[in-house]
């Protein structure tokens, strides 16, 4: 069996990434800096990334106004040196239930360290890890190996972690439902 290149791999599948309202420009990237500064409107436009077109529903206003709330807080994760545990629990006081939006705040508080993660990469990395198809990550444990998994991609082949991210999901999406990419 053919190893896989990591690279060729996530140049195909990233090809597919639906970015269609260039909101990854407009709403990722110039809010994620790594260099511990949050811009006052930071939040808001990541949480608006996040969730699309959902943005604008109440359980997610009421989650943005907890993140604003707790803005100091991540200014003072960005800046110092939080293990996982205590970034998780931060994050759990927001969203109590779940681990997709947990560590979607963990990715903003250390975007260079802590991959973003959701259904669609999990399912990506099961397949390409134990060649199962799965639907949701259940806890914290899942996140654990997928990132390591992704910084290994990463560190290995030079591959930034934001483009691993849309290769992943792409594929995941592909997983779920083949004939949307026919």
């Amino acid at each position: 069996m053919k190893k896989l290149d990591w690279k060729e791999f996530i140049n195909f599948w990233s090809q597919f990434y639906n970015d269609s309202r260039d909101r990854d420009e407009k709403l990722y990237y110039p809010y994620i800096s790594n260099n511990g500064l949050l811009k006052d409107d930071s939040l808001r436009n990541l949480w608006c990334w996040k969730m699309g077109h959902h943005f604008k529903s109440k359980n997610n206003q009421i989650a943005l106004k907890l993140m604003e709330e707790k803005k100091k807080l991540f200014i003072n994760f960005r800046r110092s040196k939080p293990s996982l545990n205590d970034l998780h629990n931060f994050s759990k006081k927001i969203f109590r239930n779940g681990i997709v939006y947990s560590v979607f705040l963990i990715h903003i508080c250390k975007p260079e360290k802590y991959p973003i993660f959701d259904q669609h990469v999990f399912r990506s990395f099961i397949f390409i890890t134990k060649k199962e198809i799965v639907k949701q990550p259940t806890d914290i444990k899942d996140y654990h190996k997928y990132k390591d998994f992704v910084l290994s991609i990463s560190r290995k082949y030079k591959i930034d972690l934001r483009n691993i991210d849309k290769g992943l999901m792409s594929f995941g999406q592909f997983l779920a439902n083949p004939q949307k990419f026919l």
